[in-house]
Formats: C-alpha cells, structure tokens, sequence
C-alpha cells in the first residue's frame, strides 16, 4: 500500500529503465537507510512508499538525469517486508506474543490469536501503543455491515487488549439470527433485533417478552 510506512528489515526493489537499466535492491537498515552506490545512504525509516519514491527519485536523477526529462522511469515495489512482534492479551484463546508481518492488521492478529475467548467482548478491541489507547475496534461494524472502521496496520511492540464482555443478551424465537449478542451502554432492544438479522415472516412482533435477571430474582416485561 501507498500509505504503508518503512522500517528496518524492509526491502526495496528499485528498477530504472527507458535510457538508462538498472534495478536496485536494498534492504533498510537497522539505522534506517538504503544504501545507494554512488548515492551514499538514503533515510526512509518512517517514510510511506509514496514519500520514499519522492526522496529516491530525486536521489537518482543526480546520476540519471533522463529521470527527469521524461526518457528514463523509475519504479519502487516492496520485496520481502520486515517482521513485527504484537502482544495480544486479554479475553482471547490463545493470547501471548506473535511475530507477524509488518502489513498485518488488528483483525490478522486475532484471528492468530485464536479470536476471543467466551468471556471475550467483539466491541471494545484495544490497540496501545507506547501505553496510549489510539484505536478500538467494534467488530460489529464488520460482521454486521463489511465496515473495518479503525482495522489499522499494526507496528513492532503493539498490544492488542480484548477486555470482558459489559452486558451480553440472549435472543431466541423467530428471530433470523438467535444467539448471544454483546450490548453496549445505550443500546437498545432495536439494536438487539438489528444484530440478530431482523424477525423472521413468522414473528408477530407485537408480542415481545423480556427475562432479566438482577442477581436476587428475575423480572418478566
């Protein structure tokens, strides 16, 4: 992807050609360079592939001048990309520490991690990052609606942090889709219905009754 950032362990794959061939392959190095002959150190760490094409490109024209006059062209690609380790911790079946590549995502590292555990809430997935909270994912919005709303690319020393379901409700009857189902603060029976795919033609929807529990008695509405 155009907006995917470099880092040490990357390799770039640069071909020249029209006036002048040459392809270039160059790893990034620990300190964040590409080493160029006749160039000398390029630094991209940190640079998306949209950046670094900029940054090399101008590098080059120094010794192919046609670069720029439009008889010779230049393309960068990315070979193997490096490896990354991700801490997924919380409610999930198999949490630990996971070496994934660099391109993985958060729905990548769960489904490594074996997805949620039981106790395992889909609404409130936590990536921290240098112990700061920037993304929590809802996985409603995807398997409700296709929608990867804050699925981000993860970086080296990521946690990904599956907490405890809040509230979680059971729907049964004719309903498309009975089952358990994770509830937010707010939400209402509407929502329940929509998560479980709507009432089936048999449901008479007039006639809803509701069990809660409140941990002394049940109460019927």
């Amino acid at each position: 992807p155009q907006n995917y950032q470099l880092g040490a362990g990357d390799n770039l794959i640069i071909d020249i050609w029209g006036a002048s061939q040459e392809t270039y392959e160059e790893k990034v190095t620990p300190e964040g360079n590409i080493i160029i002959d006749n160039i000398g150190p390029i630094y991209l760490s940190g640079l998306t592939i949209e950046e670094a094409t900029i940054k090399i490109k101008k590098a080059l024209s120094n010794i192919y001048a046609g670069i720029y006059d439009g008889s010779t062209f230049m393309k960068i690609s990315l070979g193997a990309v490096r490896s990354i380790k991700v801490n997924i911790v919380g409610d999930v079946n198999t949490p630990g520490s996971y070496t994934l590549t660099s391109l993985a995502t958060v729905f990548n590292a769960l489904y490594m991690a074996g997805g949620t555990s039981v106790n395992g809430t889909l609404r409130n997935v936590k990536v921290i990052r240098e112990n700061k909270t920037i993304a929590v994912i809802d996985i409603y919005d995807f398997l409700l609606k296709g929608e990867q709303k804050n699925n981000i690319r993860l970086q080296d020393q990521d946690i990904v942090f599956v907490s405890p379901y809040n509230a979680r409700v059971e729907i049964q009857g004719e309903i498309k889709r009975p089952g358990y189902y994770d509830m937010q603060s707010g939400e209402t029976l509407s929502d329940l219905v929509y998560f479980a795919g709507n009432y089936t033609g048999k449901a008479y929807w007039r006639w809803i009754k509701v069990l809660r529990k409140n941990g002394i008695e049940n109460h019927v509405f």
